[in-house]
């Protein structure tokens, strides 16, 4: 039976990446700055050059759901430099005599792509940058310059001098004493005129983080990723908005978010694979017991699998689209930015905005649940799934704020323009579905926000606000499971168990507020109880397929437990 139509079209290349974990760079004993980058560059020339997969975006997300399994350290460096700085100079760019030794710089990854825009003295400080360029008319330069210790830029990975790198400086267009707004500009680390010092402690991706001042550092002009903006003898002239051009500035965070969801999403297979061929071989007790006779460790576990299923179809659809626009030739819109007030950058397209958050939400949830049932072994590092754990710590950070994204989200919602269509209820079951359930709840929670957001304004609401985010973004994984369950044959039998589950799930943690507004009466939820116990034995029943349908070879996953006979594996370790 193939399992495997979901990932069947990146399986190729997947297997390709593979070749690399015979390298000496990618022994599992081995640690520390140098090797992450030794890995960053044999990943990179063996996925290809940069502008060449900014033009095969297929290509490039299966390289980050790769890497995000091997090595988040190596996904969050590949994500900056292939999302990032990469597309920054190729979109924003102009071919210039100063521009293309820096892009061949990116293709070879002699020196692989940073991204320079966060401040010290202000958090989520991408609306308020303070870094300027100085345009010296007489020399045609741009001067870097950070005007006191708050514009102080942080946490770009650039800390560690073994390698150049090519960076995105994001900073205020000063013309004439006119201040013309956030452009960027490449730049390439080391220069004597821009001062890094290491952050100091550690990280959950450990990379070589920095403290950076820029003290009058001189830039070409070909350096300005100008874009659709030209100086003239007047000043500059631009087409965009203030607010539109700092959006297409970061633009390149759009395909750096995409890649994040993938590789945090393919972390989550990852960890609940490793999971699930630990526990059907873990024993405890005396006698010994298999584990996932416990129904606690077995319905867990199929809830986490099932989750993971839910968002991967999630995501794999934002991935499509994200490859069809690419294709296309669309560089990225700036519509809809005008009324952003969170993060303007990624307002133009909600669901990958929601994507990213959905990918890390899952990943720290069921990361968390791997441990747990992993026991001892769950916390060592060897086995992985801590570090992945640590990857969803971070990316609530990285490629903008969790919280903050799905503000931004739902206040795009309140408009109503995109209230969901509840379907019709269909028998006695169907009152209790879940895709019923969370379209209404959307839409009741929408109008209701709606009225006290227009007579209070937003700030009181700023809780229910990111509520109804996260309510719409549950609706729209329900859909999107309910879709791909619909194809595969046979496959899709084994994957409606996780999809009822899922559903389940989502439906008794919303359970109390169903019952508050009537939606569900008081006996339905030892109804969903007992469904819900059904659908996880069901799962597990189909355990043995459900993770192999999710593609991740033991080798890939490293580590001991999530390989047949860990017990051998560990003692082979003794003299």
């Amino acid at each position: 039976m193939n399992l495997n139509p979901f990932f069947r079209d990146r399986m190729p290349i997947w297997a390709e990446l593979d070749e690399l974990l015979s390298k000496p760079a990618f022994d599992p004993t081995r640690t520390g700055m140098s090797t992450t980058y030794q890995r960053l560059q044999a990943f990179g020339r063996m996925l290809g050059p940069a502008r060449e997969l900014h033009h095969a975006p297929g290509r490039l997300l299966a390289g980050m759901e790769w890497a995000g399994i091997v090595d988040p350290a190596m996904m969050h460096a590949a994500m900056v430099h292939y999302g990032v700085a990469t597309t920054a100079l190729v979109e924003c760019g102009h071919p210039n005599n100063d521009l293309d030794p820096l892009i061949a710089e990116l293709d070879t990854m002699d020196a692989p792509g940073a991204i320079v825009a966060t401040e010290l003295g202000r958090g989520g400080s991408q609306m308020h940058m303070r870094t300027e360029a100085h345009y010296n008319r007489d020399r045609r330069t741009f001067i870097l310059h950070t005007p006191d210790d708050a514009a102080l830029k942080i946490m770009p990975n650039v800390a560690w001098t073994g390698l150049a790198r090519t960076a995105v400086v994001n900073a205020r267009l000063i013309v004439d004493d006119h201040d013309h707004g956030v452009h960027a500009f490449a730049f390439r680390f080391p220069h004597p005129h821009a001062h890094i010092t290491a952050l100091p402690g550690g990280a959950p991706i450990p990379l070589d983080y920095s403290v950076i001042r820029f003290d009058h550092a001189e830039i070409s002009h070909g350096q300005w990723l100008s874009d659709t903006a030209t100086i003239t003898a007047e000043g500059v002239r631009d087409p965009l908005t203030p607010q539109q051009r700092l959006a297409r500035s970061l633009g390149g965070v759009n395909a750096a978010v995409t890649s994040a969801a993938v590789a945090l999403t393919s972390a989550a297979r990852a960890a609940v694979t490793i999971a699930a061929r630990y526990n059907t071989q873990r024993r405890t007790g005396h006698p010994a017991t298999p584990v996932l006779r416990f129904t606690t460790h077995a319905t867990e576990l199929a809830s986490a699998i099932a989750q993971v299923y839910a968002t991967s179809f999630y995501v794999d659809k934002i991935r499509r689209d994200f490859i069809a626009e690419r294709l296309s030739g669309t560089t990225g819109s700036t519509h809809g930015v005008a009324n952003a007030h969170y993060a303007p950058w990624l307002a133009a397209n909600r669901d990958r905005t929601l994507a990213k958050a959905a990918a890390t939400l899952n990943l720290e949830s069921v990361a968390a649940t791997c441990r747990r049932l992993c026991g001892f072994q769950g916390v060592l590092h060897a086995n992985r799934i801590t570090v992945y754990e640590d990857m969803a710590r971070s990316f609530h950070a990285a490629g903008g704020d969790t919280r903050l994204l799905l503000l931004e989200a739902g206040r795009q919602l309140l408009d109503g323009t995109d209230a969901p269509a509840v379907p019709a209820a269909q028998g006695v079951e169907d009152p209790r579905s879940a895709i019923r359930l969370a379209s209404l709840h959307e839409r009741i929670l929408a109008d209701q926000l709606h009225h006290r957001v227009n007579r209070d304004g937003p700030n009181p609401h700023l809780h229910d606000i990111e509520s109804l985010a996260r309510v719409h973004l549950v609706r729209r994984t329900l859909q999107e499971f309910d879709t791909a369950a619909t194809t595969g044959g046979k496959w899709r039998t084994i994957v409606d168990a996780a999809r009822r589950l899922y559903g389940l799930d989502v439906v008794l943690d919303s359970a109390a507020w169903h019952l508050n507004h009537g939606l569900l009466r008081p006996g339905d939820t030892d109804v969903l109880r007992h469904a819900h116990t059904t659908a996880a034995e069901e799962v597990g029943r189909h355990l043995g397929h459900l993770i192999d349908g999710l593609a991740v070879p033991p080798g890939r996953a490293g580590g001991f437990i999530g390989r047949d006979n860990y017990v051998e594996r560990i003692a082979t370790l003794l003299p």
